[in-house]
This record gives C-alpha cells, structure tokens and sequence, in this order.
C-alpha cells in the first residue's frame, strides 16, 4: 500500500448537505492524502454528519463574515503543514500522486490546479495547496494565499483538475451567493476602495448574475485602470470578462480598443483569440474573426466549452453563411460533431 502523502484536505462549509458527499469522495477516490478537515459555520442541515460519515473531523466555526478567518481555523486544525483547499461544491476528477509528493519538497511553492466552471465550461486556475508554515489566506471575501513572511511565492502548475458546480444558475438562486457576496465586497471597498482585485469581484457578481451589466463594466474598467503585473492569474479573467460585458451591453467599438490594448499579453491564448474574434465579428470584421476562430482550432490547452473545436467552426459556418459562402459553412457545420445549434443550421440548409 502506498504511503500516505502529509497532505490534509481543509474544507469549510455550510448547509451543503446536496454536495459535500460528492466532494469528499472525490478527494478519497483521486488522491492519496492523509487527512480531511471540514470548519463548519452554522449548518441548520445534514452537512456536518455526512462529512463525519465521509472520513473527515468536523469542527464548528463561529461565522463572522470573514472567508479568510474560516480557511485559517480550519488549517490549524490539521495534522499536516501542507493544505489542500476545496469547496464542498468542488470534486477531484484527475491527480498525479507522484508530482504531487515532489511538489510539496518545496515549502515555498503554491500549487494551482485547473477548474471546470459546469454552467458554462470556463475553465480557469486557482491556487489551491500550499504550506501553512509559509502561507495563509487574507482577505474577508474572495480571499487569496499570501506569504506570512519575506518569502518569495513560487507558483506552479499541478496535474489535478476539479469541477465547480456552485456557479449554475438553480444553485445560486438557492443559496445567495451572489447576493451575498455583493454585500461582502461593498463592505470590504468601503475600506478599500480601489483594490483592483475586490473591484474584479464586485463586477464578477453583477457579470455572473447578468443583474447589472453596467455596474460590471464599471467595476471592471476601475480595476484595470492601475495593472500593470499581468502574470497575476485573475488578470485574464478580468480582462475577458471586461471583453464579454463590453460586448453583452452594446459596447462594440469599446470591445474592440479593449481587446488590442491587452492582445501583447495574452495574444497566445486560445481563449484570448476566441473573444477577440467574436469581438471582430460584431464589428463586422468578418475575414479577421474568420482567421481568429480559424486559429484557435486543435491548440492544446484543457477546454470544455468547445473554443478549440466546435465553437469556433459553428462560428466560421455563421459568418460564413452570412457572406453567402453556403457550400464552406456546411463544411464548417459538419466539423461541430454533436454541437445542437450547428446541426439544426446544417439541416436548414441542407433542405
């Protein structure tokens, strides 16, 4: 039998009864770690039993607004220097044990892993294990691994993908989420008021709620005025959520000066080039968009929502049915294998 790695799994929760099982079986089917810790802040359901039921120590933590507070109650109460943070809306679905075990000879190192986003298939990646002798979390909300020290932060990229499933629709209007942490993040701007980061996710829950898309622009606009580190992770997905809002309200023109300002830094990612090009498309650029989806076709990077594949064929067959090209968006339509939306329009077509 393998040994165990010194690794404990730090979970905090409330009333996730319909997703902590899932949660916790994943890490124990997946990895090979020592140890599940859950902080519980006031659960009124089953939570708490069906993570003691599931192999983890439960402990209670007194709520007091504060996210970074819970994810540091519940590292204390580990066995192990080491943490793994997940959400109990979260699951495992891939690992390599053996990168893992060399990554933790490292105090200093902070592991990122991939995220599945289930209502819309982003995927993104967070920081997610590190040391607690090096590292903490701060922050009352949206909260981030800081250095407790001098100690210089190295990040890197772990072989463990996990999926999200808080963010769909059914799921936030049942919890709040939203609601809840728009109220978190205006209390923490009120002491803060330019932190580009809170801003990022202010705008996020008005973008992710589609409750106030110009509110999202704002906030945004604000957050990016000041960047200038753009190796920070959250950067990117400021900068495309600016993109999709800019284009969700109208701001066709505004997109586009927002996408090229950018394109020197992130240009290489597919994602990028895909925004881009639906950016052009609005614009009524159509041969550019063409060459943009064109060049996000088979890149090599972990993509659920279909922008390497049938995203951007179905998007080509648009334009290109568009401009009278039939015969080539037909073709186009055809390479979106199961895509719904490319099939009707290819038997529309084909009629």
């Amino acid at each position: 039998m393998r040994s165990k790695l010194p690794i404990s799994l730090c979970m905090i929760a409330k009333n996730e009864e319909g997703f902590i099982r899932a949660a916790l079986e994943s890490v124990r089917a997946v990895l090979n770690i020592d140890e599940m810790i859950v902080a519980d802040t006031g659960s009124t359901d089953r939570t708490k039993d069906i993570a003691a039921d599931n192999g983890a120590a439960v402990f209670d933590f007194e709520w007091s607004d504060d996210f970074s507070a819970a994810r540091n109650f519940a590292a204390q109460k580990a066995r192990n220097d080491w943490i793994l943070v997940l959400d109990a809306d979260e699951e495992v679905i891939s690992a390599d044990i053996r990168v893992l075990a060399s990554f933790i000879k490292d105090t200093r190192a902070v592991g990122t892993v991939t995220a599945v986003e289930m209502h819309d298939k982003a995927t993104y990646t967070l920081s997610r294990l590190y040391n607690r002798k090096t590292y903490r979390f701060d922050g009352i909300i949206n909260e981030q691994i800081t250095p407790t020290g001098s100690s210089e932060m190295i990040i890197g990229d772990l072989p463990v993908q996990m999926i999200h499933y808080g963010y769909s629709p059914d799921v936030k209007e049942a919890k709040g989420k939203l609601e809840r942490n728009e109220k978190m993040l205006i209390k923490a701007l009120t002491d803060n008021p330019n932190n580009p980061y809170l801003l990022y996710q202010l705008g996020k829950c008005y973008f992710d709620g589609q409750s106030n898309l110009t509110l999202a622009c704002s906030c945004f606009e604000k957050a990016l005025l000041p960047l200038t580190d753009f190796s920070l992770s959250y950067i990117y997905r400021l900068v495309e959520c600016y993109g999709y809002a800019l284009i969700n309200t109208g701001q066709n023109d505004k997109a586009l000066e927002h996408m090229k300002k950018y394109s020197a830094h992130y240009e290489g990612m597919p994602q990028f080039r895909f925004l881009m090009a639906h950016v052009l498309q609005n614009n009524g650029m159509f041969i550019e968009a063409v060459e943009y989806y064109e060049s996000c076709i088979g890149t090599g990077i972990v993509d659920y929502r279909g922008i390497t594949s049938f995203l951007s064929y179905y998007n080509m067959g648009v334009i290109l049915e568009c401009v009278g090209m039939t015969e080539d968006a037909k073709e186009m339509y055809k390479n979106c294998g199961d895509y719904k939306p490319a099939a009707k329009r290819l038997a529309d077509l084909m009629k």
